[in-house]
């Protein structure tokens, strides 16, 4: 039986406008070797929001590596 999640990435950028600021995100979260390794699950039901870290060491990008979970 699979859980929900509501998962979210935060990067802070300068942009003209919302949709270009939208789409300057994507473009970064979709590059191969982004570093956009960190996360905030947010488990269906659960006050406990965890950061998830999958390259808290930042040797490998493409997610990987030994993941670090922290309760926010």
């Amino acid at each position: 039986m699979t859980t929900p999640y509501r998962i979210t990435w935060e990067i802070e950028l300068e942009a003209d406008n919302p949709v270009h600021a939208a789409r300057q995100a994507l473009a970064l979260h979709r590059e191969p070797r982004s570093w956009a390794t960190v996360f905030t699950i947010h488990p269906h039901g659960d006050t406990q929001a965890l950061i998830v870290d999958l390259d808290p060491k930042h040797l490998d990008p493409s997610g990987n590596g030994t993941p670090r979970v922290t309760p926010v």
